[in-house]
């Protein structure tokens, strides 16, 4: 087989829904459907995308496994097919924001919970973390919220001149909806974004369909031709590029 054929063959593969795994553990075709343009990541992927501690993201989605404390943090969009587990992007934006309150601010994550519940209320939204108005001034919204839940220690916290300032450089890269006004894209790194409508939310060169880790395989699986592998997926090599550095930077990275 020719290396082109070899290509454009993995490269189909790679671009296969990840609802077809729910589909042979039996889902409905109306949940896989609700899931399109969604995104779906598995809880390793939101930790490594987010530096969240992976059994962390684990106990905010599904609880403790000795049935200890108050349960789960966010409820996933999705429903869980057996031992399979998957969250939609505005999920993953949710942890990027509380990631950050808990391990930036040491905000406890009994406060962060019920913060979040106060926002879903005032920003009429499941997702408050992920709507635009945080970031435009989520420092006033955060003292709204600890004013409402009476807790001096989350107002003494999110007054702080310096609060929210980590989270907002985190949110400098999140593009929002002009009619939602929630999350719909995320860049990741220069060249790289998530996009929930595209292949199905996975991290993809900007403006295309094609994912970074076919694109990085690929090239060093053609010995690091980025000429060559940037002409068959009709990228540039800079592109090319991009993908290897995000690749090598969240591929398979373990959260300290």
């Amino acid at each position: 087989m020719r290396i082109i054929d070899k290509l454009v063959i993995k490269k189909s593969f790679a671009l296969i829904p990840a609802i077809m795994i729910y589909n042979s553990h039996g889902i409905d075709i109306e949940g896989e459907l609700k899931m399109i343009g969604e995104g779906i990541y598995t809880l390793a992927e939101v930790s490594r995308l987010t530096e969240v501690h992976p059994s962390t993201v684990r106990t905010w989605f599904k609880g403790r496994i000795d049935g200890a404390g108050r349960g789960c943090v966010f409820q996933s969009d999705y429903p869980p097919v057996g031992r399979d587990y998957a969250v939609s992007f505005l999920d993953m934006i949710d942890v990027l924001v509380a990631g950050q309150l808990r391990l930036r601010y040491h905000v406890p994550m009994w406060m962060v919970r019920r913060a979040h519940e106060v926002l879903q209320k005032e920003l009429g939204t499941k997702h408050p973390f992920c709507h635009s108005d945080l970031y435009t001034d989520g420092r006033r919204i955060f003292i709204s919220a600890a004013s409402k839940l009476g807790e001096e220690k989350l107002h003494e916290v999110v007054s702080h001149q310096q609060f929210f300032v980590h989270i907002k450089e985190k949110l400098d890269r999140i593009v929002y909806s002009e009619s939602t006004k929630l999350a719909r894209q995320w860049k990741l790194i220069k060249g790289v974004v998530l996009d929930p409508l595209i292949s199905m939310g996975k991290p993809i060169i900007e403006n295309t369909g094609v994912t970074t880790y076919v694109v990085a395989n690929q090239y060093f699986a053609n010995k690091e031709r980025a000429a060559l592998v940037a002409d068959l997926y009709e990228v540039t090599e800079k592109d090319v590029f991009n993908a290897v550095k995000f690749e090598h930077i969240y591929g398979r990275r373990h959260v300290a």
